[in-house]
């Protein structure tokens, strides 16, 4: 110990003497480390810390998909909740949740926040109690949604200002009164919640409600399952059960489940299910940040290797009065690690920041965002990574180092024998080097591609100028003031607000859609005359919206045969509906859609096709559009509608005065979600844009640090080659010819690294795939547009020693050798 203390003072003291080559070091390593700690932080806090439910471990969620198109995550219905919770004998309990939209009044401003109404165990399943007040108790729901509610602790503090007596008071959900019964602890958060969405409010529902018209219906797809598996069973037990359940269920009802659509049941551990598909995304980006960190250490290893040159005679001097061999790699060792500590503390200054900066930029669109800090987990990784990292780039310069001419040296009449080996071991750096940040590049220039690729895609509508706000009547229900029970009473709300809306000043037109584009699906069964209907025959499932008769033309949606939907006046008569060409191509190749007939599900009256539209992407920009059919909102009002604003300026400078228009039709009505088109198309390709942003700084860094690499590598060469130029600039060498040799003599090293990684690049691009839209990841433009952007900079890195190389006197450079 007294040894290590030593090496250690020793070491401090040296590197205080060479404040320059410290200070590189040090911010090197500092940008490599606080970007590994920083990503590390999401990636932990994402995909690797436990869920904070008790052994979460033994939670699952249960889902179903259908094969025949692909659909997965479908939510359960409540007939089917029964079947598991009675033939999956793995299962120790089974806590149903449905996330709804709900309208918060009678507090001031009117508020739309996310909800959920839950099976009464749901609390208790996760093993979470309230922090204030009590749980739910079975008889709370009354035979449906209950009168009773638990609120998040963040609710509680910002709506009710912390109120200590909120237990027991009463507030307005969609029109109805909910009595507050308990407050959950900081915190706690649904596993299947989004940042931009945070659940607020949890009421009670009734799963064993006989009422066909209360969701107990097998078609009646609403509920996210969470079940606990008995202690000793699996996730691989409970999908060998599910798997019976379906086949059974099949059996037994061969119209909710035709042969056709491949329904099954999956179950998952609930910590993937929350993940979602972000997880290779977030691999990748560690990847990237790993790459950083070589390059950084590849750079202070080089670094290291030229002030063992300088301190050759210490060395020596040092193994001449007895040092071994192992002793001066342990204090160079030393040495290093003391620099990977510093970098290591700069480091984590640096990542306390990119963390909380990651957490702000990732909150909206990663699944437990709001858990992202640096835990003791993160701690240790960083100082795992410090110890790693001082071994790493110290290990190889501290044994050459030992390995001094010991005679040359102290006779001062020989450059020493460890200068070649030493040369060479700085070239394969540089290789090194330049074969990651090449790596790097591609992966990032992919990326750009890619986001390129889906920016340009064709949306199917104008964006320009284009405003979107959303509403949300209540839920109509036998305890509702009454408001908008009736489809007539929807129906006029909706009429008299888009009027409201069409006389703001600056208002061109509106329309009103049920579903925005590229907000996900709406699936609705249809039936074609004329094609066959049978057991065998596949359902004709495609997308479903309503929406008013100027719909079209206020999104820029061209019609191209037949006419849109007419204003009508009597919600009975007159049903019409338009068709997407997608469908129309389908379903009548060849011949005219318009006058075709449908009908939605099995039965009801047959709607002739009055129009033909073109193409939207509803269900995001990289699904290519589906067959979809519109209907006219004024023979269904549905709850929710967008309102789609075409104005004659900055739409988002109207929010205000469109929001206010809308409340005077309806003082108690929140309007959410206002936001210009523009911004909408931003939001689904957030999480791709950060993705990509994020790889091209971390590539920008590694070319940055490579650029310097090949700098520091090239001037130490020429400093070392000083005598052998002067020489040749003596006898009769011209500028142009030391430009070449060194020029040359750097970009063969360069030409190596991008070969390698090239190779390399090619090799892992598999990794990328799934995050690319429209390249191939072996997209050859990007390889080699990359490898030339990072040989110029090179070709650059390299130049400047060069050029300072031909300004060498030869008379003094002799004089001096």
């Amino acid at each position: 110990m007294d040894a290590f203390w030593r090496d250690l003072r020793f070491a401090v003291r040296s590197l205080a003497r060479s404040p320059g080559f410290t200070a590189i070091a040090v911010l090197t390593l500092a940008l490599g480390i606080g970007a590994n700690t920083a990503i590390f932080s999401v990636v932990y806090s994402v995909l690797l810390r436990p869920l904070a439910y008790a052994e979460p471990e033994r939670l699952i969620s249960i889902r179903a998909a259908f094969s025949s198109t692909g659909a997965q995550d479908v939510p359960a219905s409540q007939p089917e909740y029964h079947d598991y919770l009675r033939g999956v004998s793995a299962l120790q309990d089974l806590a149903a949740v449905y996330p709804i939209n709900i309208n918060l009044t009678g507090l001031g401003e009117p508020q739309r926040i996310q909800a959920s109404v839950v099976s009464d165990n749901y609390f208790r399943l996760l093993g979470v109690a309230p922090a204030m007040g009590r749980d739910f108790a079975p008889d709370d729901d009354r035979g449906q949604i209950g009168y009773v509610a638990i609120i998040s602790h963040d609710l509680w503090r910002k709506r009710f200002g912390g109120d200590p007596n909120i237990i027991g008071k009463t507030v307005r959900l969609d029109d109805d009164p909910m009595s507050i019964i308990g407050v959950m602890p900081p915190g706690f958060r649904h596993v299947l919640e989004s940042g931009i969405s945070p659940m607020e409010v949890w009421a009670p529902v009734s799963l064993d409600n006989p009422d066909p018209d209360f969701l107990n219906v097998r078609g009646a797809r609403v509920y996210d399952l969470i079940g606990r598996l008995k202690p000793g069973r699996t996730v691989a037990d409970a999908s060998t059960e599910l798997a019976g359940v379906s086949r059974r269920l099949g059996e037994q009802y061969p119209d909710a489940y035709p042969t056709g659509q491949g329904w099954h049941a999956v179950a998952t551990p609930l910590a993937e299910q929350a993940v979602g598909d972000v997880r290779p995304a977030l691999l990748v980006l560690l990847g990237a940040v790993g790459f950083v960190l070589l390059i950084g250490c590849a750079n202070v290893a080089n670094l290291l290797l030229a002030r063992a040159t300088v301190r050759e005679r210490e060395l020596a001097l040092r193994t001449a009065l007895g040092s071994s061999r192992g002793r001066l790699v342990c204090q160079l060792l030393t040495e290093s690690l003391v620099l990977a500590a510093l970098g290591g503390g700069l480091g984590l200054l640096l990542a306390t920041w990119g963390t909380s900066a990651l957490g702000r930029l990732v909150g909206l669109y990663l699944p437990r965002a709001g858990e992202i800090e640096l835990s003791v987990a993160v701690l240790g990784f960083t100082a795992s990574l410090i110890i790693l990292t001082g071994v790493a780039f110290g290990l190889l310069p501290a044994l050459q180092a030992s390995r001094a001419d010991l005679q040359g040296v102290l006779k001062e009449t020989g450059r020493g024998t460890s200068g070649a080996p030493r040369t060479r071991m700085r070239a394969a750096l540089v290789v090194a080097e330049v074969a990651v940040a090449l790596m790097l590049l591609a992966g990032a220039g992919l990326m750009l591609r890619s986001f390129q690729r889906l920016m340009a895609v064709e949306h199917g509508f104008d964006p320009d100028r284009l405003l979107t706000l959303q509403v949300w009547l209540p839920v109509p229900n036998d305890r509702s003031q009454g408001r908008f029970q009736t489809h007539e009473q929807r129906r006029t709300f909706y009429d008299r607000a888009l009027a409201a809306v069409q006389a703001v000043p600056g208002v061109r037109d509106a329309g009103a859609i049920s579903q925005l584009p590229l907000r996900g699906r709406a699936d609705v069964r249809i039936t074609i005359e004329g094609r066959p209907v049978g057991p065998e025959d596949p359902p004709v499932n495609v997308e479903g919206r309503l929406v008013s008769p100027n719909y079209f033309e206020t999104m820029g949606i061209p019609l191209m045969a037949g006419e849109g939907l007419p204003e009508l006046t009597d919600s009975i008569s007159n049903r019409t509906v338009v068709v997407n060409h997608t469908m129309a191509e389908k379903y009548w190749p060849g011949t005219d859609a318009v006058g075709r007939r449908l009908r939605f599900g099995n039965g009801g009256p047959w709607i002739t096709v009055v129009g033909v539209v073109g193409d939207v992407r509803q269900i995001g920009l990289t699904e290519p559009p589906k067959e979809e059919v519109y209907s006219s909102y004024r023979v269904v009002s549905p709850n929710e509608m967008t309102i789609v604003v075409r104005t004659g300026d900055d739409p988002e400078r109207l929010g205000a005065a469109v929001t206010a228009a809308i409340r005077e039709v309806d003082p108690e009505q929140p309007v959410f979600g206002v936001m210009s088109m523009q911004r909408v198309i931003e939001n689904v390709s957030a999480e791709r844009r950060i993705s990509m942003v994020l790889l091209l700084l971390f590539a920008g860094m590694a070319l940055l640090l490579s650029a310097i690499g090949i700098y520091g590598v090239m001037a130490y060469t020429t400093t070392q080659r000083r005598h052998e130029i002067g020489i040749r600039l003596a006898l009769g060498a011209d500028g142009v010819d030391v430009l070449r040799l060194v020029v040359g003599q750097g970009m063969r090293l360069v030409v190596g690294g991008l070969l390698a990684g090239l190779i390399g690049a090619w090799a892992l691009s598999r990794v990328l795939t799934s995050q690319l839209f429209g390249v191939s990841a072996q997209d050859p433009v990007t390889y080699l547009g990359v490898a030339l952007l990072l040989g110029l900079v090179a070709l650059a890195a390299t130049w400047l020693p060069a050029r300072r190389a031909t300004r060498v006197d030869p008379m003094i450079s002799l004089r001096s050798e």
